[in-house]
């Protein structure tokens, strides 16, 4: 169940839900929550040997960054699985320079591969706003003075210190 990757824009808890009869092989395209995308609907969930009822209730919450739950014993009889939240598979980057005579460029190629809950273009964005969001203190420090600086920089250390690694194809032109 860990390996199954959902895509959805909506935020909060979803409800879902697989029910089947046995004997048969679950996969993913069994599970039924009405707003969320499966990525890949042939990843195992169970295999079932016996003519039995199968059922289980979902509830998926998107997130992201890894979280290790406590395993509580809930009275209610659910379980909460850990749930690995890193959409982004590898990135790599080239710069090449160009130009002639006074005017040089650079070009970044960027070649980001995602497990498909995101696109490489929501990847980016993401990414890129997470670290405008890292660097503000910075920019509001210098307008302050430097005794915000230091105070800043504490406290993005401690933002660092908790903030997840997170985060096939674009091209950009820097001048």
């Amino acid at each position: 169940m860990k390996e199954i990757v959902l895509r959805s824009n909506l935020y909060g808890v979803r409800d879902a839900s697989i029910c089947v009869k046995g004997p048969r092989y679950i996969t993913a395209q069994k599970i039924l929550p009405p707003s969320v995308e499966i990525v890949d609907t042939t990843q195992p969930i169970a295999t079932l040997r016996d003519p039995i009822d199968f059922y289980i209730e979902l509830q998926i919450k998107r997130d992201r960054g890894y979280h290790t739950e406590l395993r509580k014993n809930s009275q209610d009889g659910s379980y909460p699985i850990d749930a690995v939240s890193m959409p982004v598979r590898n990135v790599n980057y080239s710069i090449f320079s160009c130009g002639n005579g006074n005017e040089k460029h650079e070009i970044l190629f960027l070649e980001i591969w995602t497990n498909g809950s995101l696109t490489p273009k929501e990847a980016l964005y993401e990414a890129s706003r997470n670290l405008i969001d890292l660097f503000l203190p910075f920019l509001h420090a210098e307008e302050e003075g430097t005794s915000s600086l230091i105070t800043s920089g504490s406290l993005l250390s401690e933002q660092l210190r908790y903030m997840p690694l997170r985060y096939n194809y674009y091209l950009f032109l820097f001048h």
